[in-house]
């Protein structure tokens, strides 16, 4: 690719995961949500997981629900089975998790009990957490490029997306 070739960007919603094998940029808007951004520290294959740290209409509830819970790890463990299957030979697997927190103090707290969650799922599935920034002010568009493990975060603009 020369460098005036841009690199495709796919957009990741929340509540849903993208894996890819070629060289694509995954992104993601985060509002109230956190991505989990996998990739293999050898091979060039890569996803993200976007997941809601609270549901709709829970705002002011702390508690994480076992519904919550088994929805977020069926995402996660289909993005291992998509991951593992996309490139078999990959054995260094590494994340990284952006969250923008929801302002009431029971956000925070449920993303205190998700990412208690990750701590313990992701050594389980041979994946190493290698970095976690939570964002508190504005929302943010959170930039994935896998084949490098590069992960730009900025500020959301709506007068400006690409930015």
């Amino acid at each position: 690719m020369t460098q005036s070739e841009t690199i495709p960007e796919r957009t990741v919603s929340a509540d849903n995961l993208a894996v890819v094998t070629d060289d694509v940029t995954l992104v993601a808007y985060l509002s109230g949500t956190f991505a989990l951004c996998c990739y293999d520290a050898v091979y060039e294959s890569g996803g993200m997981v976007h997941l809601r740290i609270v549901p709709p209409g829970c705002l002011n509830d702390p508690t994480v629900t076992d519904t919550t819970l088994a929805t977020d790890l069926l995402l996660l463990e289909r993005c291992m089975v998509d991951l593992r299957a996309a490139e078999p030979r990959a054995h260094h697997w590494q994340a990284k998790v952006i969250a923008h927190l929801p302002e009431q103090d029971a956000g925070r707290q449920r993303f205190a009990s998700m990412r208690d969650f990750l701590d313990a799922f992701l050594p389980d599935a041979g994946v190493k957490l290698i970095g976690v920034e939570e964002r508190l002010a504005a929302p943010v568009v959170v930039r994935f490029r896998p084949t490098m493990g590069q992960v730009r975060i900025h500020t959301f603009d709506s007068a400006n997306p690409r930015r």
